[in-house]
């Protein structure tokens, strides 16, 4: 049954975090994505995967204020709706130099379920006076728990990777009381035996936390496509508030086509690409384009071409949605676009 597919690859054409310009990928690495690009209507679309999420899902994105993420993450990792007031504090390392202090997120850290409750518990023993209460419900991913609006607005984790944080630090009304908590808080971790045990195992310490995400649980989201699949924590979040389930993301296109007979549109996020940019990795980046072009272009390519796909929505990341239909095979006059 032919089918319309929303595609949503965070960090395909994100490449304005590499160090150096980015020369476009050969033809011959991607051809079908570059067939896929030329022959498209672009429009403008969200760059920033979160954001764009939260469109889809039909819930309002403030100019003024942070997404909720962590409220919506954390029903993705087994928290239950509550009312209250979340921000994400993830565990990171933080590494000074001379330019300036650089984050490293979790997943350098390789965070062990008993060292996220270890520093948790001494975080809630520390701030409870202060009204706090830290939930390590994910080793990577952990949720502060706050009275009300902390009146204060911050950077996602993600633009902050491998970049100097000064320049990222919360900022707002109360910034005067967040920042010496951040900072108090780095004191306790450095010291707590957690670390001490890291240390002597050559392993970065978990000595920070990046708050973002802030905000109460969002209402009324709507699901955007008949099928959801994915792992990302904030799509499987958005949808249990939209009561509907969400798939493991097929390892191949045609594992999807399998699973969606019968859908009418389906919604895939893949995650293959998601940190290459902000890594600065430019051989993974290209290596990952050649993954996606094997397992996921060349098909999308050919169903649109036999008529197996309605529709193609493609969001790769660099603020545009390529949107494609069957009549793209007769954009003949259209020159394939070399990814980048």
């Amino acid at each position: 049954m032919a089918t319309t597919l929303h595609l949503l690859i965070p960090g395909l054409l994100e490449m304005g975090r590499f160090d150096s310009p980015v020369p476009a990928l050969p033809a011959a690495t991607a051809p079908a994505l570059g067939w896929l690009l030329a022959r498209a209507d672009a429009r403008p679309a969200p760059a920033m995967m979160d954001e764009l999420l939260f469109q889809l899902f039909k819930l309002p994105v403030l100019a003024d204020a942070d997404l909720p993420v962590a409220a919506a993450t954390r029903l993705a990792d087994g928290g239950e709706p509550d009312g209250g007031w979340w921000l994400r504090a993830d565990p990171v390392h933080l590494r000074p130099d001379l330019r300036g202090v650089f984050l490293a997120d979790a997943r350098v850290l390789a965070i062990e379920p008993a060292e996220a409750l270890a520093l948790s518990a001494a975080f809630n023993q520390t701030f409870a006076e202060d009204g706090l209460r830290l939930d390590a419900l994910h080793s990577d991913r952990w949720y502060l728990r706050l009275a009300g609006d902390p009146g204060i607005r911050t950077y996602p984790l993600l633009e902050t990777i491998g970049r100097d944080i000064n320049s990222r630090l919360p900022y707002g009304p109360n910034l005067r009381r967040w920042h010496p908590l951040l900072t108090e808080a780095q004191m306790l971790f450095h010291g707590h035996p957690v670390n001490r045990a890291r240390e002597e195992r050559n392993q970065p310490l978990i000595n920070g936390l990046w708050l973002w995400g802030s905000g109460m649980g969002p209402t009324g989201a709507q699901p955007p496509a008949a099928g959801l699949y994915g792992h990302d924590p904030l799509l499987r979040g958005l949808a249990r508030l939209a009561n509907v389930a969400v798939t493991p993301v097929p390892d191949h296109a045609r594992a999807w086509l399998d699973s969606a007979a019968g859908e009418p549109d389906s919604l895939v996020v893949l995650e293959t690409t998601r940190y290459d940019a902000a890594d600065g990795d430019f051989t993974a980046w290209t290596d990952h384009i050649a993954e996606l072009e094997y397992a996921w272009f060349t098909c999308c390519r050919r169903w649109l071409q036999t008529g197996a796909l309605t529709a193609l929505h493609l969001y790769p990341g660099d603020g545009q949605v390529y949107t494609l239909t069957g009549a793209a095979r007769w954009r003949f006059w259209r020159r394939s676009k070399a990814a980048g």
